[in-house]
């Protein structure tokens, strides 16, 4: 839809538009709403999901080349997110919101405010009924209320993703703890003792008529071990 511009000092599109300045921010704000949504849902649901995943403890449960793949795979889908997110973002205009509340209102009062007289501009009679008629439609401009976001996401998310990672997530919340997170750097290449190889302790207690003490086998050089009979 096309908007004129007043050219004339008595009645001009941003005195007309005063009255609903607080409406038409809020619906802007709204139509900001919709497009962050839409564009990066698929992200936040990601967040959510892996979120969930830590919170629970998954990743300490699972062998290591179990966790590598997921990382690997959640990585792509990251990177997918955010080319869809690139594509789908868009700067929602002024313009747009102004429509969109204009066409909430009965009349489109706020085009007729932003209209300037095309006749009878020399004839008072006919500037008076123009004026007359910019005053009713102020008083319904004035009656303007934000209209609320669409965030209605079914058509984009016809599987419900995003419930099932808010789902999760909630899960994750009252049965998981937020500390587990933290394990997860335990597991990777330098998260020290699992990078290290296994780890082994071993005694050997030799019989108390030897008189020997204790032997803790780890400290002994590798090679053939002679003990006592009857050695623990």
């Amino acid at each position: 839809m096309t908007f004129f511009t007043a050219k004339d000092d008595d009645h001009s599109p941003e005195q007309g538009l005063k009255s609903i300045r607080w409406p038409l921010r809020l619906t802007w704000a709204g139509i900001w709403a919709e497009v962050l949504v839409q564009a990066f849902w698929p992200l936040i649901a990601l967040v959510l999901a892996v979120l969930a995943v830590l919170m629970l403890g998954l990743q300490d449960s699972v062998p290591m080349s179990v966790v590598t793949g997921a990382v690997v795979a959640v990585t792509l889908a990251a990177v997918g997110g955010l080319v869809y997110a690139l594509r789908h973002l868009r700067i929602p205009r002024r313009i747009e919101a102004l429509t969109r509340l204009d066409a909430s209102l009965p009349g489109r009062p706020i085009r007729a405010l932003m209209d300037v007289q095309a006749i009878g501009t020399g004839d008072d009679a006919s500037a008076a009924v123009w004026q007359a008629h910019q005053r009713r439609m102020a008083a319904r401009a004035a009656a303007a209320q934000a209209v609320p976001a669409d965030l209605r996401m079914a058509r984009r998310d016809p599987f419900a993703l995003r419930y099932v990672a808010l789902l999760a997530f909630v899960t994750a919340l009252v049965f998981g703890s937020v500390l587990r997170i933290g394990s997860v750097a335990g597991l990777t290449a330098g998260g020290g003792a699992l990078a290290s190889g296994p780890v082994w302790e071993g005694w050997a207690e030799p019989p108390r008529y030897t008189g020997k003490p204790t032997l803790y086998l780890s400290d002994l050089a590798e090679g053939p071990l002679n003990l006592p009979a009857g050695t623990l």
